[in-house]
């Protein structure tokens, strides 16, 4: 669908900006594969609801639900797209830490970084980890790019800045033989505090939630009771 369209500016933006959320939300079609199925998807749900109107309440009705139809169905897609990817990229921050604390596990018992971080990487089972090893493997085809060049592109591709700072460290343990031990230290720990503040707030929205329908059905019935009477005497007495 897409590739049909003349070539502009504004259609390469919009599909870069489609294949972005796509990878992001682990979404394995082709942005014009994505497109023709939203649009078929929105052409087939928005005749049906016109003709449901039409039908049920009056002919009038089918454009006023077809237009509205035409406007939700693909911003109710795209904003589920949105949410897939922001999820992922929840689950994968939340993978790294632990990952990074075993690769200093590693390290600390005499391993290289290279080695640490393989062994990592091939004894873990999360997603991430998966998704490392396959930027891991292709770096070691002759004249391809570093792991830590695939590992910044792929942090800047799903907007992982913990990523992008792990390439770092890395890079910079190789080019200038820096010890890699303190920095992951330091990028796992700064993820175990963004990771509480995350929980903390969490749970406090969650409280909130309880607390304020509890203190509302509480209260408000408590001082209805306990103003009864004042306001019944009140009332008596303007009688």
């Amino acid at each position: 669908m897409l590739a049909r369209l003349p070539r502009s500016p504004a259609t390469d933006s919009v599909r870069q900006r489609l294949c972005g959320l796509l990878e992001v939300a682990n979404r394995r079609e082709s942005p014009e594969a994505f497109a023709a199925g939203l649009g078929l998807a929105t052409v087939a749900t928005t005749a049906a609801a016109a003709l449901a109107a039409s039908i049920a309440v009056s002919p009038a009705a089918a454009l006023p639900v077809a237009s509205a139809m035409l406007i939700a169905i693909p911003s109710l897609a795209f904003q589920r797209l949105v949410v897939a990817g922001r999820l992922r990229q929840g689950r994968l921050r939340a993978e790294l830490a632990p990952m990074l604390e075993l690769v200093g596990l590693e390290l600390s018992g005499g391993a290289s970084p290279a080695a640490a971080l393989e062994s990592v990487l091939f004894q873990s089972d999360c997603e991430l980890a998966a998704t490392l090893r396959t930027q891991l493997i292709l770096s070691r085809v002759a004249g391809s790019a570093s792991f830590e060049a695939r590992l910044a592109e792929l942090a800047s591709r799903l907007g992982l800045a913990p990523l992008d700072s792990l390439a770092t460290i890395l890079a910079l343990s190789r080019d200038y033989g820096s010890g890699v031990g303190q920095g992951l230290k330091a990028l796992a720990a700064d993820l175990r505090r963004v990771q509480r503040r995350e929980l903390i707030a969490s749970s406090r929205r969650a409280l909130n939630r309880i607390l304020i329908p509890s203190a509302v059905g509480v209260l408000l019935p408590f001082m209805a009771i306990l103003l009864f009477p004042a306001l019944s005497m009140l009332a008596t007495s303007f009688q």
